[in-house]
């Protein structure tokens, strides 16, 4: 009898071992960080700054899809693929390891297109460069510009409203004119509206601009743009507030009305870009006829993931925090209570409490592991007071009882003020810088430090002098002891 020959051809057999080995690396590189991508997928839904996230992944394979006949199957495997893979994944281990989401979601991404860059070959990385890169997008990032932003668009407003003639009382970031107060909250920032500027800006000039002269400058241009655009939207609803009586302006008119002039001034920056925009030239021809096969590199990167995990997951376990955090005993003259004035949030701690002193100096306290489960000293979401109630007038950073003390005066829409003091323990050591602790944090997790991460959150009616004598005393009474 004769053998059946085959039917594929050494091509597809090619192809599929090159698809083949794809899908290999990027199942270990998803087992391997896992976790990281369940937290970032967390951070894409809790906040509707980060909704666009969801789309980066679509739009790089949208742009991948036209050069799949480009890529050559015969040519794979890159050294400087897997060279970069370690760096990439020491950045990951820093932010895995000191419970920083922004590093390790950079360091996961990072290593992502590491991998594919080791599997693919130095010239189909090269075809694919840009729709890969774009997946860095991915990664929910500048949060941290919410501040200096809401400083930006609360100044801007101000002024644009009195060259229009409104009578103005600017405090921190509250705007009050004749018929209301207004607060440039965190959603008010226009971070949200930036950062999809700068992810559209990045698609569109790789679509229409050839040099990165054009589009550096088309993206510096529309990031800027966005800022000033923000600021006027402000300005607009406070005006079409105060002209209307409050009648129009807020409410579902303040989203629908900031989403549609974003909208305009997208459609129209695109608009005038493509006026000066070059001509893409089609990619009909594969990257390198060569071929060029190089299993070392690919080899050693599935070796090093499945190392990295047997390491990882075997040395490390998370401690899962309780349902409801465990309460903390009372100090001499001091009691307990169930309500903080000012609402501090810290979710998923291992425990925490609120007391109440002499003086009516208020006591906040939460405590971590420095890795969890769920939840951390360090994070985005975690509140020391609620912003929405509260804005800050001053804040300094001040030694109290020879302790870093981060000290904040804050003003309520009704007028009152209550004056905030807060740090951070690590262990022995006490700081008010949140990447200090984050390193620490790393430092004990690594080494395997049986400490913890606490919260220590003073709070009183607003007597600068008073207050930090209150707030010595208290210091030697509650975290001396600890």
């Amino acid at each position: 009898m004769m053998a059946k020959q085959s039917s594929l051809t050494p091509l597809d057999q090619t192809k599929i071992k090159f698809f083949g080995i794809g899908a290999l690396l990027l199942a270990a590189w998803a087992w391997t960080f896992w976790s990281t991508l369940l937290s970032m997928e967390v951070v894409w839904r809790g906040s509707e700054t980060y909704m666009h996230c969801y789309f980066i992944p679509l739009i790089s394979l949208w742009l991948i899809w036209p050069l799949r006949h480009a890529i050559n199957p015969q040519s794979f495997g890159s050294l400087w693929g897997l060279l970069l893979f370690i760096p990439s994944f020491m950045l990951w281990l820093v932010g895995f390891a000191a419970d920083v989401n922004l590093i390790a979601h950079f360091g996961a991404m990072l290593c992502l297109v590491s991998l594919l860059w080791c599997w693919l070959g130095d010239s189909n990385f090269r075809v694919l460069r840009f729709p890969l890169i774009y997946l860095l997008f991915a990664v929910p990032f500048g949060e941290e510009a919410n501040a200096p932003l809401q400083f930006i668009t609360a100044e801007m407003a101000v002024w644009l409203l009195q060259i229009t003639g409104i009578p103005v009382l600017h405090e921190g970031l509250y705007i009050t004119t004749p018929v209301a107060s207004f607060e440039v909250a965190e959603a008010c920032s226009g971070v949200r509206f930036m950062i999809v500027a700068l992810a559209l800006a990045f698609l569109f000039s790789h679509m229409h601009f050839q040099g990165w002269k054009k589009r550096a400058l088309f993206i510096g241009s529309l990031v800027i743009l966005s800022i000033i655009a923000n600021s006027f939207r402000a300005f607009f609803l406070i005006f079409i507030g105060e002209k209307s009586g409050m009648t129009y302006g807020f409410g579902a008119d303040h989203y629908y009305y900031g989403w549609a002039f974003f909208a305009i001034v997208i459609f129209l920056s695109f608009h005038i870009g493509a006026k000066f925009g070059d001509k893409n030239e089609e990619i009909l021809h594969l990257a390198e006829q060569t071929n060029r096969v190089r299993v070392i590199p690919v080899a050693i990167s599935v070796m090093l993931l499945v190392t990295i995990n047997s390491a990882l997951f075997t040395v490390w376990q998370p401690i899962t925090p309780p349902e409801q955090p465990a309460e903390l005993p009372a100090a001499s003259n001091w009691q307990k209570i169930e309500t903080n004035r000012l609402h501090p949030s810290y979710p998923h701690s291992l425990a925490s409490s609120t007391f109440i002193g002499p003086e009516g100096l208020q006591y906040f306290t939460a405590q971590f592991a420095h890795r969890q489960s769920r939840g951390e000293l360090i994070s985005w979401s975690n509140k020391v007071f609620q912003q929405e109630d509260w804005s800050v007038k001053q804040q300094m950073h001040i030694e109290i009882a020879n302790m870093p003390w981060t000290e904040l005066s804050l003003v309520k829409r009704s007028g009152e003020r209550l004056r905030l003091y807060y740090n951070y323990q690590v262990g022995s050591v006490i700081t008010t810088d949140v990447r200090t602790v984050k390193l620490l944090q790393g430092l004990h997790f690594i080494s395997a430090k049986n400490s913890l991460a606490i919260l220590h959150h003073f709070n009183c009616v607003d007597d600068e002098e008073n207050c930090r004598k209150s707030v010595e005393n208290a210091t030697t009474a509650l975290i001396s002891k600890r």
